[in-house]
């Protein structure tokens, strides 16, 4: 008896044949691409006695770390990453990452690494970096998908970054954050303007002006505030406010669905609303508007312990 294999469709075939050179053609950005990453050290010479002079930093997919170094000088340790569909092919992927530091006429540093063939999309690829500044500089930094820490600075910051923690210890000027879906923490002095989302926000202040904005995730405040206007703003979660027992200001405070604004430690005024989850008022001798919003969730406002 003879046996015969099953034909199969020459469109079928066709089709199966598609697939894998498909699959064989994007290896390189699949979830199983092999990775090969390599690190580099950079440095330029800024004028020692430079300050306020500003140092950029652009990375991808990774994170950024930036420390109070020597004067006159900036050094950059960064990461690069290379995918594909060999370790050979990964190295050379790698290669294809251009990263520069560049000291400019305007007295500003950038420090880049970009992807050639695919600068706005790089997929598996990344590059990370830490980095010592002179302690006086301002400092510019953006990334995707990774987290910023700074420590020491003096100058101001600001930070783009998306689904990256930040993280901010002895800031002594203003702080501009904006990320997502991960947590913000920051102490020092300043101004802390903060946006994120779905992530707590976490501040430590001496006379900071505060502008706090997240969502589905806790913002919290300890140490004394400026004269100026000051608001934190979430939903479904708390609020906690720390403030000196001497403190003056006014506040203004509201949540919703029976969740209550509790003052603990402060003698408060009422000059408005006031009840449930209203609580406009002011403590001491006045001051700072504190505006509070939240929903379905406490506000806490207390002294500091």
């Amino acid at each position: 008896m003879n046996r015969h294999r099953p034909r199969v469709p020459v469109a079928a075939l066709a089709a199966v044949l598609l697939l894998g050179s498909s699959l064989a053609a994007c290896a390189g950005d699949g979830p199983f691409a092999i990775t090969a990453s390599g690190t580099q050290t950079l440095e330029t010479q800024v004028p020692s006695d430079a300050s306020g002079f500003t140092v950029r930093v652009e990375m991808f997919n990774g994170p950024i770390e930036v420390r109070a170094g020597a004067p006159g000088r900036v050094r950059a340790e960064v990461t690069t990453t290379g995918a594909g569909g060999s370790k050979d092919e990964a190295e050379a992927d790698r290669a294809k990452i251009q990263v520069t530091l560049v000291a400019n006429p305007d007295g500003s540093v950038l420090l880049r690494a970009v992807y050639q063939p695919n600068p706005s999309s790089p997929n598996n690829r990344a590059a990370s970096a830490v980095v010592d500044v002179p302690p006086g500089a301002a400092l510019d930094l953006g990334t995707s998908n990774g987290n910023v820490s700074t420590t020491g600075i003096a100058g101001p910051i600001q930070i783009a970054t998306s689904n990256g923690a930040v993280r901010l210890a002895e800031v002594a000027a203003d702080a501009t954050v904006r990320t997502s879906n991960k947590e913000v923490e920051i102490d020092g002095r300043g101004t802390f303007d903060v946006e994120t989302s779905n992530a707590a926000i976490v501040l430590r202040g001496d006379g900071a002006t505060v502008r706090a904005d997240t969502s589905n995730a806790t913002i919290s405040y300890e140490g004394s505030m400026s004269d100026a206007a000051q608001s934190l703003e979430t939903s479904n979660e708390a609020i906690y406010l720390r403030l000196p027992a001497d403190a003056s200001f006014g506040l203004d405070a509201q949540t919703s669905g029976g969740a209550g604004v509790l003052v603990q430690g402060f003698d408060v005024r009422t000059t408005g609303a006031s009840g449930g989850d209203t609580l406009q008022g002011t403590v001491g001798t006045g001051g700072p508007s504190i505006t509070l919003r939240t929903s379905n969730k406490p506000i806490d406002v207390s002294v500091l312990p």
